[in-house]
């Protein structure tokens, strides 16, 4: 039985016989001893088949909060791979443009979205959507896409065993790690893998941000790992590639220099400067790495007024926000429950008073802090490990604001991996081989929470009530968790949500818009009005600017004030681009009998989409009311074409070839019309008048008698069979 005692040199208990004697500088650093292949195999198919079951249940997860602008609403995953047309102003940088001329999916929206200044992250996602339209398949159908997010994690699973078996099996750390680098890297690999608190990264699907930038970073490491043992060219090189791979999915790949020096120093090294004077060239190559990220961060700016200074949010207010959220963040790790997809915004902190719950964390923590300070000089491997938790977390968890997100619980994706090796660590240490049963254990515990989480994300209603009764103190959680009611049709409770928002948020236009929205469902447009005005004059965020503008321009249009209406869908369309913004504009200027402007606003609509039978069917009717004949049947036409079942579009035909005269043309599309609506009274009787043109009064009696048979009170149609029977008595 070994005798333990502390070792400054590596930080953890080492037995009494002599260390493995160090190699000389001038040395390659010996190998590790071997694993037989089939132990190392047979423990990543475990971790791979325990990720699989406890994420088995996710593939058919909807989209939800932020998937729906991440991909939903995301044109430059959806355009082809052709660069977008030109933003307007010829930029003068030689990178911008360069950067400008890149496939669409590489030039993410810089709205502020979880994909903006992550053109990596916005290409995988575009890869999903051209592979699901390439099979025809709906596009944003999100089986494939939760595929690719646990292929993601799992790698990552998979690449988080190699970096701790091999820094294990360390010249420095050999003598200590001989036996135990496999099975303590398999269980801490299989616990953060199957951990509940990585479903935010994984099971949601616009968080592939932080996987994937999350797998490029611990490949980083083991790349780097790899090149102190054997052909370190090659694997330094790999490193820098992986580091910069990670810069393009997200900014926490600025502290991958900082860590790869402190785990040079403590692992691998024997002085602070030798990682500098014998590897040099790795740390210039990383340094390298961060470049395009940089040149990423500097040219988002603010990232769509998301993140950084001067947006409302004081950096010290968010500082010390961050305090219980590090606490909670370490109490998820170890006790995961609650769980929740929202933590609420960052507006408003400063007005938040020091109470004792936030001044003992804050305590708590900046003795963590103080902790790894002392550890990196006493014991330095547990050191490095407090140091991965708070440097990883600093870059999103410290005095830069991030006003969207106060704490979000996928900032632990990659953190995670500290307690969980320090867990892994402390049983080995206590039980050796008899621990892994209990890691076994609790792999399953971990898992059935895994999979328990899973079913919160199938849908956004389920998620929005759990976190509603997880954290009832956040405004945003009860406006989503409102909106999930009102598409379920339960509009009213809805409104009781929305209230409860204001309750706590007095000044949220975000949750005026949504009051407004569902007043004007249950038809109460004063109201709404109401609330669509207060968004208005309280929104500052441009794209929430257009939405307020065009629910105002909605209930002002219900309420017949239509020069109000046009001037706030004028507003929405200019600013956002918003094709129905100025659709509804030609619809009143319709209404006003100005079809010049009419037509010019329908035409603009067609700009920014294009496809739009409604707009097309519209647009014909225009250009119909102006003598332009030609052009409102070519646009009649159109309309058919991109939708072949669009009920108006043969009806506004039909009734345009029966004002010309054309009855042959007339009585086909309407009797497509009555096809497509079979129980449309009106539509029997108007293909029974252009029959009777055709001379073809039995057929014609038929459908005035099929009209009459939905609708027995259809006077028009009475009338007509009438004429037809007394000029036909023998009609039938």
């Amino acid at each position: 039985m070994h005798i333990w005692r502390m070792s400054r040199a590596t930080g953890l208990g080492a037995p009494e016989s002599p260390p493995a004697a160090s190699p000389p500088p001038d040395q390659s650093i010996p190998p590790a001893p071997v694993t037989p292949f089939w132990q190392v195999l047979l423990a990543a198919v475990v971790i791979v088949l325990a990720g699989l079951v406890a994420y088995s249940n996710s593939f058919h997860g909807g989209l939800v909060f932020d998937d729906f602008p991440v991909i939903k609403e995301n044109t430059t995953i959806q355009n082809g791979w052709a660069a977008p047309l030109s933003r307007g102003n010829q930029p003068v940088d030689f990178l911008e443009k360069f950067y400008q001329r890149l496939p669409a999916p590489l030039q993410p929206p810089e709205d502020g979205q979880t994909v903006t200044g992550r053109p990596l992250v916005n290409l995988s996602f575009a890869l999903n959507y051209d592979w699901a339209t390439s099979h025809q398949r709906d596009g944003f159908a999100t089986e494939s896409y939760h595929r690719v997010n646990l292929i993601i994690h799992l790698l990552a699973g998979l690449a988080l065993f190699g970096l701790v078996r091999r820094t294990l099996q360390l010249p420095k750390l050999q003598a200590q790690f001989s036996t135990a680098a496999l099975p303590v890297a398999w269980m801490a690999a299989l616990w953060w893998t199957v951990h509940p608190l990585q479903t935010e990264s994984v099971a949601y699907l616009s968080q592939r941000a932080e996987s994937l930038a999350g797998l490029f970073y611990l490949l980083t490491f083991y790349c780097f790992v790899r090149g102190t043992q054997t052909r370190p060219w090659l694997w330094m090189t790999l490193a820098a590639l992986a580091g910069a791979t990670a810069g393009l999915c997200k900014e926490i790949a600025i502290t991958l220099p900082v860590m790869i020096f402190l785990f040079d120093w403590i692992f691998v090294s024997k002085k602070i400067v030798e990682p500098f004077w014998r590897r040099w060239p790795v740390y210039a190559g990383l340094l390298l790495a961060m470049l395009p990220l940089a040149w990423l961060v500097q040219r988002a700016g603010n990232r769509g007024n998301s993140a950084g200074f001067g947006l409302g949010v004081q950096w010290s207010d968010y500082a010390m926000a961050q305090f219980p959220a590090m606490v909670n963040y370490l109490k998820l790790a170890f006790w995961p429950h609650p769980l929740v997809i929202d933590y609420g915004d960052s507006y408003g902190l400063g007005a938040l008073p020091l109470v004792t719950g936030n001044f003992v964390a804050m305590v708590v923590v900046i003795a963590l802090v103080a902790g790894t300070l002392y550890l990196l000089w006493r014991q330095p491997m547990l050191g490095f490990l407090g140091g991965w938790f708070f440097v990883i977390l600093a870059p999103s968890s410290s005095i830069l604001p991030i006003v969207t997100e106060q704490a979000a619980e996928h900032r632990m994706y990659l953190p995670l991996a500290a307690p969980v090796v320090v867990a892994a660590l402390g049983l080995w240490r206590v039980w050796q081989w008899r621990a892994l049963p209990a890691a076994l254990a609790v792999a399953v515990a971990l898992g059935g929470l895994t999979f328990a989480r899973n079913i919160d994300y199938r849908s956004g209603f389920n998620l929005w009530r759990s976190t509603v009764a997880a954290h009832p103190g956040i405004a945003r959680t009860h406006v989503n968790f409102g909106m999930m009611l009102d598409e379920n049709g339960r509009t009213r409770e809805s409104i009781a949500e929305f209230l409860a928002a204001k309750q706590i948020k007095p000044n949220y236009p975000e949750c005026d818009i949504n009051l407004g929205n569902s007043f004007y469902k249950l038809g109460q447009n004063e109201e709404a009005l109401k609330y669509f005005l207060r968004a208005v004059d309280q929104v500052k965020n441009l794209r929430d600017q257009a939405i307020a503008n065009y629910d105002l321009g909605n209930a002002l249009m219900s309420l017949r004030r239509y020069d109000e209406a046009l001037k706030a869908y004028k507003f929405a369309g200019e600013r956002a681009h918003d094709s129905k913004a100025y659709f509804y504009m030609g619809y009143i200027y319709v209404q006003q009998q100005n079809y010049d402007q009419a037509i010019a606003s329908y035409l603009q609509a067609l700009l920014y989409q294009p496809v739009y039978p409604e707009c097309e069917t519209t647009l014909g009717d225009a250009y119909f009311m102006t003598k332009q004949l030609d052009q409102a049947e070519q646009h009649y036409l159109h309309a058919i074409q991109e939708a072949p079942d669009f009920v108006d579009a043969h009806l506004h035909l039909g009734l345009f070839y029966s004002s010309a005269g054309k009855y042959v043309e007339a009585t086909r599309e309407l009797s497509t019309f009555v096809k497509l609506a079979p129980n449309s009274p009106d539509a029997h009787y108007l293909l029974g008048l252009s029959l009777i043109k055709l001379e073809r009064p039995v057929d014609a009696a038929h459908e005035f008698e099929a009209a009459l048979k939905i609708n027995p009170n259809h006077e028009q149609a009475r009338a007509a069979l009438a004429e037809v029977q007394v000029a036909q008595p023998t009609g039938k």
